[in-house]
């Protein structure tokens, strides 16, 4: 009973000190984009007379004081406001953009959020158990490999492969017209249906679309590939030493000599002291992909929160740049509060004061 009402008194102030941390992140944000010099005018307008171009940056307050401009923009944030999308989708709200495309972001993630945890905690303990052996040297030089492939370069090489050598393997130069996608006629969701969850695959089953539905799986496979290959090393080689470490342990030792079985030992006993440091890297990935592959999303045109946070940037729309800032933001405190609570229960030794 003690030990929960710590537990939310913790929480309680987590969440607290969050708030200044937000507010702290809001004007960060506001600052690096305020430094970016492009110009959003120029770039929506074009090359139109300097005075029509002038009129408008007076419109949209560009000239503004900053402190002016700041001082609306944390007034406008906390009362729900998050401003309105000027160039990437102009005249959207960018709470309602980003609740379009976070759905895309966690379609995308949401299959590798599951396997990476468990392919890599199981690669690494079978690492840990094969110390020095063929196993061990396989499954660190694969992580390695992950850690030092850029993800641009291996989502290119796989679109590459599959796009090119795999298509003429499978179909032959002669019938390349049916890898056409002018060739096929999706039937996407009818824009008066009264409702739709912003997810294609969901969506795709809601109305009865399966060309829609092999569409998005399609297009999904090698970006999921290519995030769990790249994703794996980190948990991996944590989850090795970790396991390296705990196994040294008297407590150990003592549960081999009382004939506990292996199994038991590693399961047990071992893996779960090994996975305190690991769930931190767990969580922190897993909130770190739900903000969105950014290279992963531009090498595939995948239409998620890195795809427009990238958009964004390059046309300078100041606002949805913003938006998707703090929304990140929002998501990692919370994963970090999250992995802290994970400790209690990995962990019931670990009490929070």
């Amino acid at each position: 009973m003690a030990q929960s009402q710590n537990m939310i008194k913790y929480i309680i102030k987590r969440v607290l000190l969050m708030i200044p941390m937000l507010i702290l992140a809001l004007i960060i944000s506001w600052v690096l984009s305020q430094l970016m010099f492009v110009d959003p005018v120029l770039n929506k307008m074009g090359m139109l007379d300097i005075e029509i171009l002038e009129a408008e940056r007076i419109r949209i307050g560009f000239y503004d004081p900053w402190y002016v401009k700041l001082g609306l923009y944390l007034k406008n944030f906390f009362t729900g406001n998050w401003g309105t999308s000027y160039l990437v989708s102009d005249g959207e709200p960018v709470s309602v953009l980003i609740g379009k495309i976070f759905p895309k972001t966690i379609e995308l993630v949401i299959i590798p959020i599951i396997i990476i945890p468990i392919l890599s905690v199981k690669l690494g303990v079978i690492a840990a158990k094969s110390k020095d052996k063929p196993k061990d040297s396989v499954i660190r030089g694969v992580a390695i490999l992950g850690t030092a492939l850029p993800i641009f370069w291996l989502a290119t090489m796989l679109q590459y492969f599959v796009g090119h050598y795999l298509s003429i393997y499978t179909y032959g130069e002669l019938n390349l017209e049916i890898m056409n996608p002018n060739s096929v006629t999706f039937r996407y969701p009818d824009p008066a249906w009264p409702f739709s969850t912003g997810f294609r695959i969901i969506d795709s089953i809601l109305f009865n679309s399966q060309a829609l539905l092999q569409d998005t799986l399609v297009h999904m496979i090698l970006p999921m590939i290519c995030m769990t290959f790249v994703s794996l090393a980190g948990i991996t080689r944590q989850t090795r030493a970790s396991m390296l470490d705990v196994l040294e342990e008297d407590y150990i030792r003592t549960a081999r000599a009382k004939g506990s079985l292996e199994k038991e030992v590693i399961n047990k006993h071992a893996l779960r002291n090994a996975l305190i440091p690991t769930s931190t890297l767990i969580v922190g990935g897993t909130a770190a992909r739900l903000t969105g592959a950014l290279f992963l999303e531009i090498a595939f045109n995948y239409t998620g929160m890195g795809f427009y946070m990238v958009a964004a940037i390059r046309l300078g729309d100041y606002v949805v740049i913003n938006g998707i800032l703090v929304f990140t933001v929002i998501i990692i405190l919370s994963g970090t509060l999250i992995a802290d609570v994970l400790y209690t229960i990995i962990d019931p030794r670990i009490i929070y004061k």
